[in-house]
C-alpha cells in the first residue's frame, strides 16, 4: 500500500519508493519483501506484529521476486546482474547464503518443491526460448524438465558485459556486421529471425555499450566495425 507494508491496519515498514514483491510466513510470523530504498531493490524482513526492518546483506543489482520456501526457514529471490540472473537462497536463522548463477539468462519464475530442497525455474536466454529446469537449491543435480521450443544454431561467448552470438559456421577471413541489442537476456523472435536469415553477429547487453565494450569488439578480427548498428527500445540507431 503506497510503498509500505500494512497488516490489519498496522504499518509494518516505512514508505519506500516501491515494493516489488512480498511473502508472509505464518509459522515464523515474518514478512519478507523486496523494496526500492534508493537506486535498486533490496530484501528486508519485518515481523507481522511490527519490528525494526532487518535487511539481508544487499547486492548492487536489483533483488526481486522474493518468497519463502516451504517449512519457512529459507527465502529465495532473484538478483538481476549485468551478466545475467542469480537465484539466491538465504537460511534465515543462520544467514547462510547459497547462490546459483544463470549467466546471460533471465529467470522468469521460481517454484519450490514441498520438501524445500529443490526448485524449478522458468528460463529464457538469447540463444534458446523459454524452458523449465530444476535443481537442488545449491545448484546440484540440475536437469531440464521442459526443453525450449526454439534454439539458435550459434556460438555464444561473453564480451565486456555482453553476450556475443555468431553463426556456428563461418568462412575463412569472413567478417560479420555487428548488431548491438540493448535488452534483457531473453529470447526474441525478431532477433532470432535476423540471425537465421543473414550472417550477422549480435551482442546482447542490458545497458548501453560503453568504451570497454567497443574496445573489445574492435579487437575481434571477424567483426566488421564499418557495419555496426545499435538497437534498443527506441529502435535501430
Amino acid at each position: 500500500m503506497d510503498g509500505k507494508l500494512v497488516a490489519g491496519g498496522k504499518v509494518l515498514t516505512p514508505q519506500f519508493a516501491a515494493i516489488q514483491s512480498f511473502d508472509v510466513s505464518r509459522d515464523r510470523g515474518e514478512v519478507v519483501f523486496s523494496a526500492r530504498r534508493a537506486d535498486n531493490f533490496d530484501i528486508g524482513l519485518v515481523s507481522i506484529d511490527g519490528s525494526e526492518v532487518q535487511w539481508v546483506p544487499e547486492d548492487p543489482a536489483d533483488e526481486t521476486d522474493v518468497q519463502w520456501a516451504p517449512r519457512g526457514n529459507k527465502v529465495s529471490y532473484i538478483i538481476h546482474t549485468k551478466a545475467g540472473d542469480v537465484v539466491r537462497t538465504v537460511h534465515i536463522p543462520t544467514a547462510v547464503q547459497l547462490s546459483v548463477d544463470f549467466p546471460y539468462t533471465t529467470v522468469r519464475a521460481l517454484a519450490w518443491n514441498p520438501a524445500a530442497d529443490r526448485y524449478w525455474v522458468v528460463l529464457s536466454s538469447p540463444d534458446a526460448s523459454e524452458r523449465v529446469e530444476s535443481m537442488q537449491y545449491d545448484g546440484r543435480a540440475r536437469r531440464t524438465d521442459i526443453a525450449p521450443e526454439a534454439r539458435l544454431n550459434v556460438t555464444a561467448e561473453p564480451i565486456a558485459g555482453a553476450l556475443l552470438l555468431r553463426p556456428n559456421v563461418m568462412h575463412y577471413g569472413e567478417k560479420l556486421p555487428l548488431v548491438v541489442w540493448v535488452s534483457s537476456f531473453e529470447w526474441n523472435d525478431e532477433r532470432a529471425a535476423m540471425m537465421r536469415n543473414r550472417p550477422v553477429a549480435c551482442a546482447i547487453m542490458r545497458r548501453a555499450p560503453d568504451d570497454a565494450f567497443w574496445a573489445a569488439a574492435q579487437a575481434i578480427p571477424w567483426i566488421d566495425m564499418s557495419q555496426v548498428s545499435v538497437k534498443d527500445s527506441n529502435g535501430v540507431r
